[in-house]
């Protein structure tokens, strides 16, 4: 089983926060994947945990200033790394773009606020080699990883789940937090299944 190791340097929000989970993600590949897992952890952990853009943020909200917020606010942030993530960095490398690239300043602001970051690998996605990402990211081929595989969606979440909590185990004493059996997933995943192209 894949745990996360604890980080001193990288501690749990403060009392006076409300303890999220930031789902960051790329729309071009880990879409569909980030938003079961917000569905997968809203009903976990509460809905007002989980943190995902395009569910998140209003209309007409600022949402360089929500992006940024809910990363400053954040106890862990999940990065979705698809098959096409690492390539993405490395053609940005050098346009002038790259730094207005959400998904690479997000990461940097959790590192710059101490959160703690775990890379969500989905199927097919080889580990992270260090050398085939930009410095300024190459910190998160290092961290441990976690999976999140349509054919084994059940027993990653469970995993993810735990891993979440071993990094912040107050999440489970904030008011909203569910209690739910894991039964509920077979529905869910089995729908995901059905409806995988």
């Amino acid at each position: 089983m894949i745990v996360i190791e604890e980080r001193v340097h990288r501690p749990c929000v403060k009392r006076d926060e409300v303890s999220q989970i930031f789902i960051n993600y790329r729309r071009e590949g880990g879409a569909y994947a980030a938003a079961l897992l917000d569905e997968l952890l809203g009903r976990r952990f509460g809905e007002g945990r989980v943190f995902r853009a395009a569910r998140s943020i209003g209309p007409g909200e600022d949402y360089a200033k929500a992006l940024l917020k809910a990363v400053a606010e954040c106890s862990v942030m999940l990065v979705i790394v698809d098959e096409g993530w690492v390539a993405k960095f490395a053609s940005g490398v050098g346009d002038p773009s790259f730094d207005r690239d959400w998904v690479h300043r997000e990461i940097q602001e959790a590192f710059r606020n101490g959160r703690t970051v775990v890379p969500v690998l989905l199927s097919g996605v080889s580990r992270l080699d260090e050398g085939s990402l930009p410095e300024s990211l190459s910190a998160v081929a290092r961290l441990q990883y976690l999976r999140f595989d349509y054919r084994n969606t059940h027993q990653d979440v469970n995993f993810i789940v735990e891993g979440i909590v071993k990094a912040c185990p107050r999440i489970l004493n904030d008011r909203g937090v569910s209690s739910l059996p894991f039964g509920w997933l077979r529905n869910v995943t089995g729908f995901f299944r059905r409806n995988r192209s």
